[in-house]
């Protein structure tokens, strides 16, 4: 983490220097202030980088922090004294950084969401609001415990959709490196041996032909995996030109749109469940609820939930004016609301949502393994038939 160095004074006009880290120059700044402190002069800027066996730092686990959190809270141990127990990790200093950065937050006397809230590159937008909610409703250890349930059930669906494609994904990098080489190894020696040979037949000349389309063009695959992986980095991005077209033209195509709806639906379902249940305000709700949504064409279409909510819309009827909200999901929140149990409809819809996504994976991975199989069957087939028929072409000859 980066230290900011500051020329500081304090009540008594004793003028010193202060070395601090902190996420930005801003903060370092606020932090100086909360210590009851006046920065003078910023002095200069250093980078601090924790390393472990000559690699940088594992990178930071939400639901790992949360599962070791919890535990602790619900035992009535004092938020700062339940970090203080976390802090002494030797196995990942990452976790320990920032659990170090939280403590001194709380004995400056801030809040535990608005130090959640500053690091919002490692917690989720949802995060700081429940925690915000079960700290002015004197239930953290509550709050916190629906948080890290949620955060559990969406780390196995992502458990689930991984572990399915890894078998897939494994035969079809094993079929391609087989194929690239036949292709590059074992097809040019074969046909420069029959072209030494002085054999000449079709299957010889479409042999040598692939093998001269392999070794001049090979470059061009290269190209192709690093076009793939650059497409790839920019899709991550958010308010991307690139990303944004992308989602919408893969809610434009029919088993896509099913994937990318129903996760997306899912997530949000969940996080107002959670969120309505521990108090936080219907409008906050929907705003943070609407950032969790991944696809940006589906989280456009949510943005004006709020403005409708403030004219006095109900939240079926303010969800409606979406098209991506299926009618089915609208009239099981018209029965909660009608029974005051709006956020039981939305953790009903969501565990369905979650349920036909695993459904629709599993049945897609069942139809594309096979599909490689067949694929880089034909391709190797091919070859081989071509090397067999040239081997009977110069048997013949013979």
């Amino acid at each position: 983490m980066p230290l900011y160095k500051f020329k500081v004074s304090d009540q008594k006009g004793k003028v010193s220097e202060l070395l601090l880290e902190g996420d930005s120059q801003e903060e370092a700044s606020r932090r100086i202030q909360y210590r009851g402190l006046m920065p003078l002069e910023y002095i200069g800027e250093g980078s601090q980088s924790i390393k472990k066996n000559g690699f940088m730092k594992p990178k930071l686990s939400v639901v790992d922090f949360t599962d070791r959190l919890v535990p602790l809270l619900e035992a009535n141990i004092p938020l700062e004294r339940a970090l203080t127990l976390l802090g002494d990790d030797k196995e990942n200093p990452a976790m320990s950084e920032l659990i170090a950065q939280l403590r001194r937050g709380l004995q400056e006397g801030r809040k535990f969401s608005d130090l959640i809230r500053e690091r919002r590159t490692i917690f989720p937008p949802l995060y700081s609001g429940v925690v915000e909610a079960g700290e002015e409703a004197g239930a953290l250890s509550q709050v916190m415990g629906e948080l890290r349930r949620f955060l559990m059930q969406s780390q196995d669906l992502k458990s689930f959709i991984i572990s399915s494609s890894v078998y897939p994904i494994f035969i079809m990098a094993v079929g391609i490196v087989m194929l690239f080489l036949v292709l590059g190894v074992i097809v040019p020696r074969f046909a420069s041996a029959m072209a030494g040979a002085g054999m000449k037949s079709t299957a010889i000349d479409i042999l040598i032909g692939v093998s001269n389309l392999f070794s001049s063009y090979w470059w061009v695959f290269v190209l192709i995996a690093g076009g793939v992986g650059y497409v790839v980095a920019q899709l991550r991005k958010e308010n991307n030109i690139l990303r944004k077209k992308w989602d919408r033209i893969v809610l434009s195509l029919p088993v896509f749109r099913k994937l990318v709806v129903y996760s997306n639906l899912s997530r949000l379902c969940r996080t107002m469940a959670i969120l309505m249940r521990n108090g936080v305000h219907l409008l906050n709700t929907v705003t943070i609820a609407n950032r969790v949504v991944q696809n940006i064409e589906i989280r456009e279409s949510l943005q004006n939930v709020c403005a409708e909510l403030r004219q006095g819309q109900r939240i079926s009827s303010a969800l409606s004016k979406s098209k991506y909200i299926p009618s089915m999901m609208l009239r099981m929140i018209d029965v909660g609301e009608e029974t005051g149990g709006v956020e039981v409809m939305l953790e009903r819809i969501a565990d369905r949502y979650e349920s036909d996504l695993k459904r629709i994976v599993k049945r897609l991975l069942s139809l594309f393994e096979p599909m490689i199989i067949i694929f880089l069957g034909l391709g190797v087939g091919s070859i081989v038939l071509l090397m067999f028929m040239a081997i009977m072409d110069m048997q013949g000859a013979i």
